[in-house]
């Protein structure tokens, strides 16, 4: 039932044109080409057949039995001592012996024996044809693991001309191969051809991509991989965030929004950082009231770590909506969060303007007088007494309006308006009646 939500979802998109529909990419060309099924077959027919020499085969018989029972040392040893008298007994054996190698966990020399083997196993070319595909393949897996890049791109590619198939898993780790050797435009083509190959959509290749263009620098391109990943697996719920992460980077930032609010509704933002993102994206479109209502929601939920810094960002969106109650509410929470007093006073401040603004001046006051009581020794308070004479004068406290514009009166910054305030509050106190 999720699948088939997501999938119409994503057809929806597609439809509104936020994402392209998906084009791949056919008979991309990775640098070589492949025998074709015939060739192979005619090679594989022509493939002479062997046996072991009597004596080498009762030694294998008896190495197999110790390796089914766990015996890998066993099983090794018992080979050492075999007699080999031709090219096809020493490529088998050493085959036999590279596989269990490779199997061995605690040892730190096993990996280099293990390829050693191996690599005499198959460079004679004499095993027979399933032996050898599968000797090849097991060399560039261990050339891999081994973090031997190179060489594992040169089995891996040897693997794919013998077998005469693109298998797109080894595709993906020849594309793996580049990533990490820092060939990053080597890494697209082999991820495209993997794409190609898969029967059902594989996320690694897409993934590969989208690393590869970000380490060049191409935001287009990562654009696009994520685009056409999403359309082929639209249940990849991290993927539609970091396309709209990516839109950021393009400056795109309507689709930003647009991608980021569908994985929100589809329950696909689960980290801070992308709620954070979403928060900032609704204020830069232009709708700060969204903004604010995930923040405080999803702080609420502790999705969001509730610092101040949190919660200014919330009200700092509710004043941009001209939510002013709101703001100054998340504000008061910035300052319980916060124990720098330089941040406290900025809040407080904050907090008298959205409540004058809100007309809620009795409010208002107590705001501004805690942001004058924790500004500095010698610095400028003018401002705020000038605000915080406002806030009186509007609640009909016009006492303490005139001593608040009084005190303004002392900072060279608001002294000619705080004398003409004072005067105009005391003249309007009179008419209305009032002694200051």
């Amino acid at each position: 039932m999720k699948t088939r939500i997501t999938t119409t979802l994503c057809a929806a998109v597609v439809a509104m044109g936020l994402l392209s529909t998906p084009t791949v990419a056919q008979n991309t060309d990775v640098g070589f080409t492949i025998p074709t099924r015939a060739q192979v077959e005619e090679q594989r027919d022509s493939r002479r057949s062997q046996a072991l020499g009597d004596r080498v085969a009762r030694r294998v018989m008896d190495a197999f039995e110790l390796y089914e029972a766990d015996d890998i040392r066993g099983a090794i040893q018992t080979l050492e001592g075999a007699t080999l008298r031709t090219d096809y007994d020493r490529a088998y054996v050493a085959r036999f012996k590279g596989t269990m190698y490779a199997a061995l966990e605690d040892d730190p020399r096993a990996p280099a024996l293990a390829v050693e083997n191996l690599r005499a196993a198959v460079t004679p070319d004499v095993l027979g044809w399933n032996d050898q595909r599968a000797g090849i393949q097991l060399l560039g897996n261990l050339y891999l693991t081994q973090e031997d890049y190179a060489n594992a791109l040169v089995w891996f590619e040897r693997y794919l001309k013998f077998t005469g198939e693109w298998d797109p898993d080894i595709l993906v780790r020849m594309a793996s191969s580049h990533m990490e050797l820092r060939n990053y435009d080597r890494v697209i083509p082999f991820a495209e051809k993997a794409i190609e190959h898969y029967d059902e959509p594989n996320r690694n290749p897409y993934l590969l991509m989208i690393a590869a263009f970000y380490e060049t620098n191409n935001v287009s391109g990562a654009i696009n991989a994520l685009e056409r990943g999403i359309t082929a697996m639209p249940g990849e719920r991290g993927w539609w965030t970091q396309l709209a992460m990516f839109y950021m980077l393009n400056e795109n930032f309507d689709r930003a929004l647009a991608t980021m609010k569908i994985a929100y509704d589809a329950g696909y933002v689960e980290r801070e950082n992308d709620y954070r993102a979403l928060v900032q994206l609704f204020s830069n479109n232009g709708i700060p009231y969204h903004a604010g209502e995930v923040m405080t929601r999803h702080i609420d939920r502790g999705d969001v770590e509730g610092t101040a810094s949190n919660f200014a960002n919330a009200a700092r969106a509710y004043h941009s909506a001209r939510e002013f109650r709101k703001a100054a509410d998340a504000y008061r929470q910035a300052i319980a969060a916060s124990d720098d007093s330089e941040q406290q006073q900025d809040y407080y401040r904050r907090i008298g303007d959205a409540l004058l603004l809100a007309e809620r001046y009795r409010e208002a006051a107590p705001a501004f007088q805690e942001a004058i009581r924790l500004l500095p020794r010698g610095e400028d308070a003018g401002r705020l007494y000038m605000s915080l004479a406002e806030a009186y004068f509007y609640s009909n406290q016009y006492r303490q309006a005139h001593d608040a514009a009084v005190q303004a009166q002392r900072f060279s910054s608001t002294r000619r308006n705080a004398e003409s305030w004072a005067n105009y509050i005391k003249d309007t106190a009179e008419r209305r009646g009032h002694s200051i």
